[in-house]
């Protein structure tokens, strides 16, 4: 197979592939699905366009705007609002209401864990590991990815699922009080911790992410600053951008 224009993400048997265009443009998606189920009938393998979806990201102002369906195989694939991709639910409108609403139900429903483990004498301090090990690794799971891009109400949400773990372990304290016996952080605070550390992850030379970033801000003006190893500030044209994970950092002035 030709090496393909779009951009494309291959995990296991699963490949995701995309293309920006502009209003002016034409999709060349089509061309290079085919060329992609041609490749893979040429390899005695066979794409399942029952399984395949199709997910179109658009702000244009003119809502009326004509999309040529995609195909597989004669069979046109289903247009949705919503898929996951990696554990991750993302929407056509980049927000993450959808991914929220799973991982809360998810981790909502393993409380219940808890709450037997709880009525057995099993002590707070085991109880506590389990939630970590089952509960809180579903809130926080590739949360770098969406934390900056939060909304206050959504963060609340989240939040919300562990005040009532905490409340199951510690039933007669408050979430302040229960937060300082268990030695355990608010999930915003931790969240916003994973970011700073994955960002200076991507910031070593060495990382297959490095290329993303801004140059140094010393870089940039050419001056000696008193920080010139803090990344410069992107340009950013949206909120929605200036949110997400790279600029977001890089406003908050992380040294890294």
């Amino acid at each position: 197979m030709k090496s393909l224009n779009s951009s494309h993400w291959k995990y296991v048997d699963d490949v995701t592939i995309s293309e920006v265009i502009k209003e002016t443009e034409e999709s060349r998606l089509q061309t290079e699905l085919n060329e992609l189920q041609q490749w893979a009938c040429e390899n005695d393998m066979k794409l399942n366009g029952l399984k395949c979806k199709e997910m179109v990201v658009s702000f244009l102002r003119q809502s009326d705007k004509n999309y040529t369906p995609l195909h597989i195989n004669d069979q046109q694939l289903e247009l949705v609002t919503s898929f996951k991709i990696l554990g991750l639910t993302i929407n056509n409108h980049l927000k993450w209401n959808d991914n929220v609403a799973i991982i809360v139900k998810k981790a909502s429903k393993r409380l219940y864990i808890l709450r037997v483990l709880r009525r057995s004498g099993i002590p707070p301090a085991d109880l506590l590991s389990i939630y970590n090990a089952l509960i809180r690794s579903v809130l926080e799971y590739a949360c770098a990815v969406w934390h900056t891009s939060l909304p206050q109400y959504l963060s609340n949400k989240i939040e919300r699922v562990q005040k009532r773990a905490l409340r199951i372990l510690y039933p007669f304290t408050d979430y302040a009080e229960a937060l300082s016996i268990s030695r355990c952080s608010r999930l915003d605070d931790r969240r916003q911790s994973i970011c700073q550390n994955t960002l200076q992850k991507i910031a070593n030379p060495c990382s297959k992410l490095y290329h993303l970033l801004p140059s140094t801000r010393g870089n940039v003006h050419g001056r000696s600053l008193r920080n010139n190893n803090q990344l410069s500030l992107p340009k950013c044209r949206t909120e929605r951008f200036k949110n997400s994970f790279i600029p977001a950092m890089c406003y908050s002035q992380v040294d890294v």
